[in-house]
């Protein structure tokens, strides 16, 4: 590493959220882009070793400290298939963990041999055994990622994990109550089967977490045919599985669940609820990875347009409709990225437009507007545990025999009882006392207030600081962090929980002919459920401490802008608009301003916390009562339909086995298998290199005199191919001339020189993946699988005819271009004997399961015949 290179302290972060699709052996790939991502997400705090994940971690490391980068996962959101990964790839980046036995994971447990059901089970349930071997093969897997965290594989002691949350979804059979209300005041029922299983940092932390992230993973896997329905407990553990309510939002009873690719293929909504959640004390990027293997998910030329005459069969239509339903149309999701990202940008302008206002006079200090104010976040808080209770009612089956519960006005009477809960318990006062106190008032309002105050606070500091000079900036960063600190924690009581125990007591000993409804709202549990939302006493002085700082760090930005708050024109920034309004002395400020101040005198802080609350009111009576982040998402798709510099394969079809047979292709030959995860790999790296390389942050490090190009020739380990784009002057892609030019103008992204920064990568990938790939086609051979891939292995072998031979990352574009196992397809296997025996053992497994499932005694005695026979000829093809 030149003297110019040295690792710098990180200054910006970069967070991802990532979104695994399903996908069935296609996961495979996706295992690879998860491997990509946990070396990625450890390479800051990895020892740099000479192991094959040390090389590519200290790759990723050197463009990191050229970044001043810092990355970490947030999120993780998986369905089907997908939620393996999910699953694995959350559980090693909380515990620090190295996620490199996620290939033999895939290798082991995704044959399809294995996992074929024995020929003598007489009843199958399914095709494929998805308790005994899928999940004790998740269960093998999560703990041998524990493992490596005891031996700290690659891992630098003493830094504090990644707080990621991990979302799993599911697919419930029997469903929950989702009751909705007309407009004459009654329930329409209705039953919502998505099930979402939800893992926070703490859960997965614990050492008892395993059984019940094996059996979300399980669940959310269970494709209908290939594996059984998962059992899923609620309430209590039984049957030797774990409770999984704590998991579930909102998990009435117990029942099974099925794929949660049947109604949530793409699970992206899930992953943005909760992005913007963790604190955050310096500039901070959110990207949403959307992982899918193929970006228009064909494997195949269209076909010709059908004809009248060409009305599908069974077998074929049932597949298609199959594929409708878990191939859910993603432009639902995209459309609310869409909307998140314009409501945010409304409200935005909104606050600004509003703080304009004031500082010409208008007064948001409105009387009424405090008294819509605090009635609307009563009612919001009181309408989310009617919403709760009415549910657990309705699951618990209550109800008087002529009418069951939930029509007419029972959602009203139990918000309007909840609401008179909160008064007695005494809300918070309309309008803010004088003085000091002000600050005990706004703590009552509890965390929705201060979590907006927040908001606007950060984006004043971090807007103020973007283009001020370096010691304003570090003094700004230092307040951000002040006002992180100062949060207090976020209560512990969950919702659901505390709802759910008085209304189960009540319901357990009234008649049916009385009223439910009420003996719910006069049970003093129920009122105690209610008053747990609230601060207590010992939360208050907690909060109006976090709120008096936003007020010292507004002053202390006044202070170091004294020219920059008589402002408020149409033409001045946001932030100094803000700064006016809540600092400066804006016109018809009147006495709060303080007896004394002049023009360019600050309020007193009473005086900025007044205006801070009547900003905040007017935002929360004109906008509906869902909260919107203040932060933009970026979305990036991550999927096979990509370039890179060391072959010339370029789509999803050209590059993975997983697309064949209905996306079940990969579970048929361990090399299918290496050579998707050695792509996802390949692909993962391409990509997270796009990803990181932001032309913004590239053009702010330029302007601060770092070598850029330099520094990237540097990781590369190249100069720019000339015969794949044009070279600049001093060797990198000509699309980085932005960084010297006059202009301001900055391309959305650096295609090119992410291909080249990715190359050197990628070759310490391919050099790391192509053993295992050789390996793995010899042991399909000897298994009976075709020698399709003959022409790479004596290639291969020829150079490297040792096994534990390390192979030469400068030497593996010839192999990569040889080793042409995507190619490799059912037709050219119909002969071999690992087909056949696989073809055989199906076709037994099918029969007994048809037969388990017919009621005539007829067709139970031909199924049975076919069985046998089948059964026959599966045991004369094996010895031969």
């Amino acid at each position: 590493m030149s003297d110019d290179a040295q690792p710098s302290v990180p200054d910006a972060e970069l967070r991802i959220a990532v979104a695994f699709t399903g996908g069935l052996s296609l996961a495979v790939w996706m295992g690879g882009v998860a491997r990509e991502l946990n070396l990625l997400t450890t390479a800051a705090r990895a020892d740099a070793s000479g192991t094959p994940a040390g090389l590519v971690r200290a790759r990723y490391k050197r463009l990191l400290d050229l970044l001043r980068l810092d990355v970490s996962v947030d999120v993780l959101s998986g369905t089907s298939a997908g939620g393996i990964n999910a699953a694995l790839l959350g559980l090693a980046t909380v515990r620090g963990c190295d996620l490199g036995g996620l290939r033999s994971l895939w290798l082991d447990e995704g044959a399809l041999g294995s996992l074929l059901r024995d020929l003598d089970e007489p009843r199958p349930p399914s095709l494929l055994q998805g308790e005994e071997r899928l999940l004790r093969g998740l269960e093998t897997g999560l703990k041998s990622v524990l493992e490596d965290e005891v031996k700290g594989l690659d891992r630098v002691e003493g830094l504090d994990p990644d707080p990621t949350r991990v979302f799993i979804t599911t697919t419930l059979l029997d469903g929950m109550p989702h009751p909705f209300r007309d407009d004459y005041g009654s329930t329409v029922h209705d039953r919502d089967h998505r099930g979402l299983f939800r893992f926070t940092a703490t859960d997965l932390e614990r050492q008892q977490i395993i059984p019940a992230l094996a059996r979300a993973a399980r669940s959310s896997a269970s494709y209908p045919v290939a594996f059984e329905p998962a059992y899923i407990p609620a309430g209590e553990p039984t049957h030797q599985r774990p409770d999984m309510s704590p998991y579930m939002v909102r998990l009435p009873a117990t029942q099974f669940c099925a794929d949660g690719g049947l109604l949530a293929n793409r699970p992206i909504g899930p992953a943005l609820q909760a992005v913007f959640d963790r604190p955050a004390t310096r500039e901070v990027r959110r990207v949403l990875a959307y992982v899918v293997p193929s970006a228009d998910g064909a494997s195949e030329r269209p076909a010709a347009p059908p004809v009248p005459d060409d009305v599908p069969s069974l077998g074929p239509m049932l597949l298609k409709v199959l594929g409708v339903v878990t191939s859910q149309s993603i432009s639902t999701e995209l459309s609310a990225l869409a909307a998140h990202n314009e409501r945010v940008r409304s409200r935005l302008r909104a606050e600004t437009r509003l703080a304009r206002m004031a500082v010409r006079g208008a007064d948001l200090g409105d009387a009424d507007l405090h008294r819509e104010h605090r009635a609307k976040h009563v009612r919001a808080l009181a309408r989310a545990v009617a919403e709760e209770t009415l549910g657990q009612m309705i699951a618990c089956g209550a109800g008087p025999r002529e009418r069951p519960v939930g029509f007419g006005p029972d959602l009203d009477r139990l918000t309007e009882g909840a609401v008179d809960v909160i008064k007695g318990a005494g809300p918070p006062p309309e309008a803010l006392p004088p003085d000091a106190e002000v600050f005990d008032a706004l703590a009552r309002y509890g965390r929705p207030l201060l979590d907006a105050g927040k908001a606007t606070v950060l984006r004043l500091l971090r807007e103020g600081g973007a283009q001020a000079p370096a010691d304003i900036r570090t003094a700004l960063e230092r307040q951000v962090g002040k006002v992180h600190a100062a949060m207090p924690a976020r209560s512990e009581h969950d919702l659901r929980t505390q709802v759910r125990r008085p209304v189960e007591a009540v319901l357990g000993r009234v008649h049916p002919d009385d009223d439910p409804v009420g003996a719910v709202i006069r049970t003093p549990g129920w009122a105690a459920a209610i008053t747990a939302q609230l601060p207590t006493a010992q939360d208050l002085p907690d909060l109006a401490t976090a709120w008096r700082t936003m007020v010292d760090a507004v002053l202390d930005t006044r202070r170091r802008f004294p020219h920059g708050a008589p402002g408020g024109g149409e033409q001045d920034p946001a932030w100094q608009v803000l700064l006016t309004y809540l600092a400066g002395t804006p016109a018809g400020a009147g006495p709060e301003a303080g007896p004394e101040a002049g023009p360019g005198d600050a309020p007193p802080p009473d005086a900025v916390a007044r205006r801070l609350f009547d900003l905040l009111a007017a935002q929360r009576v004109i906008f509906p009562d869902e909260t919107a982040a203040r932060q933009r998402v970026e979305l990036i798709q991550m999927s096979a339909d990509t370039r890179t510099l060391l072959d010339d394969r370029q789509t999803a079809a050209q590059k993975l086995t997983g697309l064949q047979l209905h996306h079940f292709g990969a579970f048929f030959k361990r090399s299918w298998r290496a050579n998707d995860w050695m792509w996802g790999r390949l692909d993962g790296a391409g990509w997270l290199v796009h990803v990181l390389l932001s032309p913004q942050r590239l053009k702010g490090l330029a302007a601060e005199g770092v070598p850029v190009g330099k520094r990237l020739r540097e990781i590369a380990g190249t100069e720019a191919p000339s015969g794949v784009f044009t070279p600049g002057p001093e060797g990198e892609p000509a699309e980085l001339a932005f960084l010297t030019a006059d202009d301001t103008s900055v391309p959305a992204s650096l295609p090119q020189t992410s291909m080249w920064v990715a190359l050197g990568i990628q070759r310490l990938i391919a050099a790391e993946e192509l053993p295992c790939v050789a390996e793995q086609a010899e042991a399909d051979q000897k298994a009976g699988g075709a020698h399709a891939a003959a022409d790479f292995l004596t290639r291969y072998r020829r150079r490297y005819p040792d096994s534990r031979q390390p192979v030469d990352p400068d030497t593996v574009d010839e192999f990569l271009r040889a080793c042409r196992i995507s190619e490799e397809t059912f037709r050219r296997e119909k002969d071999s004997r690992l087909l056949k025996h696989t073809v055989s053992h199906a076709a037994v497994v099918t029969a007994n399961a048809v037969r388990a499932t017919v009621d005539r005694w007829s067709w139970r005695l031909l199924f049975g015949g076919v069985s046998r026979a089948l059964r026959l000829a599966h045991a004369l093809r094996r010895r031969t």
